[in-house]
C-alpha cells in the first residue's frame, strides 16, 4: 500500500523517483493536505512549516521529517525524539552555495561592485569614491566551523591566510582562535552558527563594543543571530564599515517592516550594505545535493520496502 509524504519543499527528480520506487505518494503543501494529516508517514520541508508540538501532534502516523537545509529550530526535535519520529537535515548540501554567496557579497562590498554598478545604471560614472579594498590585506574572523563555516574557510583561503576560526564545540580546527582573538584582530566577522537560545543576538552591543577595529559583518546563518538595530547603530557610529546580510531577524514580518515609515532596511542600505532575501542556499545545485543527502539518510529507515 502506498505511503503518503507531505512535500513542502522542492526536491530533485532523482529523489522523487527513488521515493516513488519505494511506494511513497506525494501530497504537495500547496494542495489541500489537511484531510490526509493522520495518514502521512513522512514530511519533507524547508521552512514553509514550523513543526512545533501543536503542529506535529495531528500527524498520528508520522515516522520521519526530512529538512532541506540546516536549521532545525523550526522542528520540535525533543517532541519528535519522545515519539520516535526521526529527524534529518541536509546542511552539507547547501554549504558550498552559502559560502559562495557570502564571498560574492563580501567582494562586492569591498570593491563597491553593486553600488557602482547601480550608479552606472543611473547614468553616473564615478571612479575615485569607488576605490576598493583588497581582501588579502584583511583579517577574517569565522564564528562557527560547521558545514558552511568550513566551506567559507576553504573559499577564503584562496584570497588570504589571515583567517581566525572560533567554534565553542570543536577542537583541532584550522586557524583556531579564541573569540577574544577575533574581537581584537578581525577586520571582517562572518557568522555560521545555528539559531539556539545561546546564539540569539550573538552579535549584540557587548560583542560590537568588544570589537577593536571598525569591521565588516557577514551573516548568512539566521537573522536573529545578529541584532539588526546594533548593526544600524554600528554603521551610524562608524564602528561597522559595511555589512553583507542574507538573513534578517525581521523576516517573518518583512513586508510590514519594508512598508513602515521608519523602515530599518532602507536605513541600512544608506551604508555599504548588501541585503539579499535569504537566498544564499538557493542554488539549483543545492537542491540536488540536499536531496541526495536526505535520500542517503532515509535509506536506513525505508530500506528495501
Amino acid at each position: 500500500m502506498s505511503r503518503l509524504i507531505l512535500l513542502a519543499a522542492p526536491i530533485s527528480n532523482a529523489f522523487k523517483h527513488w521515493l516513488l520506487d519505494k511506494d511513497f505518494t506525494f501530497v504537495n503543501y500547496e494542495e489541500e493536505w489537511r484531510q490526509y494529516q493522520s495518514q502521512f508517514v513522512g514530511i519533507i520541508t524547508s521552512n514553509k512549516l514550523t513543526l512545533d508540538q501543536q503542529t506535529i501532534t495531528p500527524f498520528s502516523a508520522l515516522q520521519w521529517i526530512a529538512r532541506l537545509g540546516s536549521g532545525m529550530e523550526i522542528i520540535d526535535t525533543d517532541y519528535c525524539r519522545q515519539h520516535n519520529i526521526a529527524c534529518f537535515s541536509s546542511p552539507a548540501g547547501i554549504a558550498n552555495a552559502v559560502a559562495e554567496h557570502a564571498m560574492g557579497m563580501l567582494l562586492s562590498v569591498l570593491h563597491r561592485i553593486h553600488s557602482s554598478a547601480n550608479e552606472v545604471a543611473n547614468a553616473l560614472w564615478i571612479r575615485e569614491p569607488n576605490r576598493g579594498i583588497e581582501l588579502e590585506n584583511l583579517c577574517v574572523g569565522i564564528i562557527g566551523y560547521g558545514h558552511t563555516g568550513t566551506a567559507m574557510v576553504q573559499k577564503l583561503s584562496a584570497f588570504t591566510q589571515n583567517i581566525l576560526v572560533y567554534d565553542k564545540y570543536k577542537e583541532n580546527i584550522p586557524y583556531a582562535a579564541t573569540l577574544s582573538n577575533i574581537q581584537q584582530e578581525a577586520d571582517i566577522i562572518s557568522f555560521h552558527v545555528p539559531l539556539t537560545s545561546e546564539t540569539k543576538h550573538y552579535y549584540n552591543e557587548a560583542f560590537a563594543d568588544a570589537m577593536q577595529k571598525p569591521h565588516y559583518l557577514i551573516n548568512t546563518s539566521r537573522g536573529a543571530v545578529v541584532d539588526t538595530q546594533v548593526i544600524l547603530s554600528g554603521l551610524q557610529a562608524g564602528k561597522i564599515k559595511g555589512a553583507c546580510l542574507d538573513v534578517l531577524e525581521e523576516e517573518k514580518s518583512i513586508q510590514t517592516v519594508m512598508q513602515s515609515s521608519d523602515n530599518i532596511i532602507q536605513q541600512l542600505l544608506a551604508y555599504p550594505v548588501i541585503i539579499t532575501p535569504h537566498i544564499a542556499g538557493y542554488s539549483h545545485n543545492a537542491i540536488e545535493k540536499m536531496s541526495l543527502e536526505l535520500q542517503r539518510q532515509l535509506e536506513f529507515i525505508v530500506g528495501d520496502s
